[in-house]
């Protein structure tokens, strides 16, 4: 086993698992969440404290900036060659996230995707901004993918090589990424992860989540706007909601969001060891390290 992967719903105690595990091995931390991989908001998304960071070497969090996109593959591009150096300096590279894409695509790989030109992707902008969301989707026939993101990369796609992306991802040609590791997943007491949510959010807030969102300088629709609470903080600063209610939402917003990464997991990526105790997690990890 050459690397060790962490995963489970957002508020599950993953991070703090890795954090322990530092203390018994020489380890470094390498993000796999979608959006704690963006500067901005560091809070909201719960990325690591530079407390934390001193007790592990901590990598691709606040990698791209607010204004960028980011896709899967430029993430496993990127954890390739971590993993690469963590294991060059004899340390042990943690996977740690919650966002399955990113780990069901680094254990069982991705299909190749063909390059696109720089010329291709600024006229396939051109066009979803000229006809818009819905004829966009009915042009390309992509009508199961609602993300505007995902949406343009098909288009792109398409009008780069004249099949669509669907057909790419069933017939290209696969590259895999990592052939050996120990996949540990948290699936906590459903009602204490529901409280670790509630109670992170107001956590959240007292250390400086609203004056995160408010300095933040980003169009809404770049990935770092979907961070679980940022729309909801979005309303409460521009006196559209109170409070109580910003509170109600987004905590019960990341409680669904919890309970759909919960259902994910327990359906996809069958060789993985599934612990509802950190300790019990811990002590597994390291009787097979």
């Amino acid at each position: 086993m050459n690397c060790l992967i962490i995963s489970g719903p957002t508020a599950s105690g993953k991070s703090r698992l890795a954090l322990d595990l530092a203390s018994l091995h020489d380890i470094a931390i390498i993000n796999a969440d979608s959006l704690q991989i963006y500067q901005g908001l560091p809070i909201l998304s719960s990325q690591p404290t530079e407390a934390e960071k001193k007790i592990a070497p901590h990598f691709l969090y606040s990698h791209f900036k607010a204004q960028e996109n980011s896709s899967v593959m430029d993430w496993l591009k990127l954890v390739e060659t971590k993993i690469a150096e963590v294991q060059a300096e004899k340390k042990l590279p943690v996977i740690v996230g919650g966002s399955g894409m990113y780990i069901s695509k680094l254990i069982e790989g991705i299909s190749e995707m063909p390059e696109i030109s720089k010329e291709v992707k600024k006229s396939t902008h051109e066009l979803y901004e000229k006809i818009g969301h819905e004829e966009f989707r009915k042009k390309f026939g992509e009508n199961k993918i609602i993300d505007k993101q995902r949406l343009i990369r098909a288009g792109e796609v398409f009008l780069q090589t004249g099949k669509s992306i669907s057909y790419w991802q069933k017939d290209g040609k696969k590259i895999s990424f990592l052939t050996d590791f120990l996949h540990i997943n948290l699936n906590p007491d459903r009602e204490k992860l529901y409280e670790n949510c509630n109670s992170r959010f107001v956590k959240m807030l007292e250390c400086g989540a609203l004056e995160e969102v408010k300095n933040l300088v980003a169009d809404e629709d770049c990935s770092i706007s979907k961070t679980l609470g940022f729309r909801e903080i979005k309303s409460f600063l521009s006196q559209e909601m109170s409070h109580e209610q910003m509170i109600e939402i987004a905590t019960q917003k990341t409680r669904n969001y919890a309970k759909r990464q919960i259902t994910w997991f327990r359906n996809q990526l069958p060789e993985k060891m599934v612990f509802s105790d950190a300790k019990q997690a811990i002590e597994f990890i390291h009787l097979n390290l």
